[in-house]
């Protein structure tokens, strides 16, 4: 409590109420965008300062551009206290102490809170990159000897070597290779795509002067992820730390091999296709109702889904290309949707959702973090038509 008061004290203001939120997971950067997000959606409006405590960052690195996004509407306030950063582990709800309120709360029951308060009609505040990031960023971009106005587009595929060790989150990796029809067809447009990721992630080469692996390149620096991505026309992202960048932003996406997932919002202008659910003892592939009606949008490991006798399966070459397309096409205006289709899509959504929420027990004082939504459900969420189109079954269509 002592470490907690030392930190939060310089930064409270007269007269105001201070919110505390202790970070632990600096490092990453899907976190380190969305909960402070969540926390500026939710308190933003009763709460100066929101002061976000986390590990030094040198103990724990994390993204200078990220941090440079949120310091305008928050305070970062870095420690060399392991023990009190512990306590970011923990749901324990909001504890008031004299001008500060200390918010113990962990990053499913934020996304949570946010979700139901998207439901309620609650607009989302979004982050901006500052005028000097994107100065800086434009320069770096230069010196790499990339001077022109091309239009740019923003690639992330998560791969194996990212975080190797933890290996129950293999369901959401993907080959690179499989994106090169669609790479390929977006050079032939004239666009340069940027592609981001980690370090430790398969280099990828390509003869087009105009695809760059940022991450591999010697001038690489981590505010390009945010100056790329706040100036490419779209983003081709997956289920990854970089996708929660583009969505804070309000930036155009398409999430290819992607997965139903409880508390993961999009924005109205973004595009969503899964991986292909498949049943492992009959090799059967799951509709969108099926998906809903056993609950996997509760599943998020390897074991999860092996224990549900589930297999999920990479986007093939030709459906990425086709959502890209889509974007694209929606982009320059030249895509009419089907309403049915989005329609029985967002059909499904509630009824299970509603289904669900039916089932749930009486919240009790220590269900802070319980899951009560499926984000998928709020009715600006698209998915990709050309999927739909040509794969009649996913919507029992």
């Amino acid at each position: 409590m002592t470490a907690l008061l030392e930190t939060v004290g310089p930064h409270i203001q007269d007269g105001s109420r201070a919110l505390a939120y202790i970070f632990p997971l600096p490092g990453r950067i899907g976190h380190l965008v969305l909960e402070p997000l969540a926390l500026m959606n939710l308190y933003g409006e009763s709460h100066a300062p929101i002061v976000v405590i986390t590990h030094d960052a040198r103990l724990h690195k994390h993204s200078t551009g990220v941090r440079r996004l949120l310091e305008p509407h928050m305070t970062i306030a870095q420690t060399m206290k392991r023990k009190l950063i512990s306590l970011g582990h923990v749901d324990a709800g909001a504890v008031e102490i004299g001008p500060m309120t200390w918010l113990l709360s962990t990053h499913d029951a934020l996304q949570r809170d946010l979700v139901l308060a998207l439901e309620s009609g609650k607009p989302l505040r979004y982050l901006t990159a500052p005028e000097d990031l994107l100065a800086e960023g434009r320069d770096l971009i230069r010196s790499m000897g990339y001077e022109d106005d091309k239009p740019s587009v923003v690639l992330h595929v998560r791969d194996e070597q990212f975080l190797p060790q933890f290996t129950h989150n293999f369901f959401r990796a993907a080959r690179v290779a499989d994106y090169m029809p669609a790479i390929d067809y977006l050079l032939s447009k004239g666009y340069r795509i940027f592609r981001l990721g980690d370090p430790s992630s398969v280099a990828v080469t390509h003869p087009s002067r105009d695809f760059v692996d940022l991450p591999h390149h010697p001038n690489y620096r981590d505010i390009l992820d945010v100056y790329c991505i706040a100036t490419a026309r779209f983003s081709i992202t997956c289920s990854s730390g970089p996708e929660a960048i583009v969505r804070a932003m309000n930036r155009p996406m398409v999430m290819v091999n992607g997965y139903a997932q409880y508390d993961q919002w999009m924005n109205p202008g973004d595009l969503l296709l899964f991986k292909t659910y498949r049943d492992k003892a009959t090799g059967r592939p799951l509709s969108y109702d099926e998906i809903l009606a056993r609950d996997l949008f509760l599943e998020n490991t390897v074991a999860g889904f092996e224990n549900q006798g589930v297999l999920l399966e990479d986007n093939r070459p030709e459906e990425v290309l086709d959502a890209v397309m889509e974007m694209e096409a929606r982009l320059n205006g030249a895509f009419v949707p089907e309403s049915s289709l989005e329609d029985r899509f967002a059909e499904l959504s509630v009824r299970h959702l509603d289904r669900f929420r039916r089932n749930l027990p009486e919240r009790g004082p220590g269900d802070f973090a319980r899951i009560e939504t499926y984000a998928y459900a709020l009715p600006w969420t698209r998915y990709c038509q050309s999927f739909l189109e040509k794969n009649a079954w996913f919507l029992n269509s």
